[in-house]
């Protein structure tokens, strides 16, 4: 088969170009040295994510977000 690009390691960084090439369809490969069930790089390890408070982004979507909020989201995922 032929890819258009091949993405060495899907960690966020890799998974997230392979989306952004995917909805410009394009043909993607993406390689890793850990099995598929590990997909995700050092987040998978280490249970990690992005936690963005108030960011430009969420500002310029319209996304209504503040210190407060995040507190009260981070207290409801705590007690899992």
């Amino acid at each position: 088969m032929k890819y258009d690009v091949i993405i060495v390691g899907a960690g966020l960084a890799g998974l997230t170009a392979a989306c952004e090439l995917l909805d410009g369809n394009k043909k993607v490969l993406i390689v890793d040295q850990e099995p598929a069930n590990s997909i995700g790089g050092q987040a998978f390890w280490s249970f990690g994510g992005v936690f963005l408070v108030d960011s430009p982004e969420q500002r310029r979507l319209g996304i209504k977000d503040s210190k407060e909020l995040a507190w009260q989201d981070l207290a409801w995922y705590s007690w899992f």
